[in-house]
């Protein structure tokens, strides 16, 4: 730190260090050095208070890392720690909203560009903003037009959460956990297979294989051409057979392979 430079208040380094840092953070990130602009993000985070907006900043910007390595669960959550600290940052929802499109959470994605348009008002960033809400807006109403009536954006949002976060915690093989979110997602409305599919699984892997068929069977009744439902079910005869040598699963996302289009921070 520069002697005539003062610190920010709770900070442990002078601002420049940090310009510095979030800058090379940046590149790092441009230049695919995702591990180690993580680590630049991380010693940012160790030096200012947790509620500054420059942590808001360095948050995003962690999401960011994710999202270019295709990790959107994991930039999504960062993404919403971003928000909770800077709420009146347009462009931190709209990277959000991107993250949760990519998590099969339109409702969420819906709210944040809307947001993202009321918070950017007239700017730079306000077309393309406008863009992704009515991209987005077409996909939401045939989301509802699925449930019904009389289902909101609201009950769409609780039940895509409830859904992602059975995926979560099936990765981390808590099976009866992930069970009672996927019930509860099927609950408030049994429209696609997905939810059936991964109920199953769970309830495979609690050697409960009856209930497992109905659930795969269930998927199927609401899309023939489910083929994971099909390989599981077909996977259940040997499992009965060896229930002690249980298979690996993992869940899978439709938007592996996707190319996020993640605005940096400049």
């Amino acid at each position: 730190m520069a002697k005539n430079e003062k610190r920010p208040k709770g900070w442990l380094v002078g601002k420049k260090q940090v310009d510095d840092w979030q800058a090379l953070a940046t590149l790092q990130i441009k230049q695919k050095e995702y591990k180690v602009a993580l680590q630049t993000c991380r010693r940012i985070l160790q030096v200012i208070p947790k509620r500054d907006k420059i942590a808001a900043e360095v948050w995003e910007m962690i999401g960011m890392n994710y999202a270019m390595q295709n990790e959107f669960e994991k930039s999504y959550q960062t993404f919403c720690k971003a928000c909770e600290i800077d709420p009146g940052q347009a462009r931190i929802f709209y990277n959000r909203g991107l993250s949760a499109m990519y998590t099969s959470r339109s409702g969420e994605a819906l709210a944040d560009f809307e947001l993202a348009v009321m918070l950017d008002g007239n700017g730079k960033m306000s077309e393309k903003y406008r863009e992704q809400v009515t991209f987005v807006r077409k996909i939401v109403a045939g989301e509802l037009a699925l449930r019904g009536a009389e289902f909101t954006l609201e009950q769409l949002i609780e039940q895509q959460e409830l859904f992602q976060r059975g995926n979560q915690l099936s990765m981390q093989a808590k099976w009866q956990e992930a069970e009672e979110c996927f019930r509860k997602s099927i609950e408030m409305g049994d429209c696609l297979p997905q939810p059936q599919g991964n109920l199953g699984i769970c309830l495979a892997m609690q050697k409960k294989f009856d209930e497992a068929e109905a659930a795969y069977r269930r998927a199927l009744e609401i899309d023939l051409n489910y083929e994971r439902a099909h390989e599981h079910l077909q996977n259940l005869a040997s499992m009965r057979a060896f229930p002690d040598e249980m298979p690996e699963y993992k869940i899978t996302s439709p938007f592996e392979k996707a190319k996020p289009d993640i605005t940096f921070v400049e």
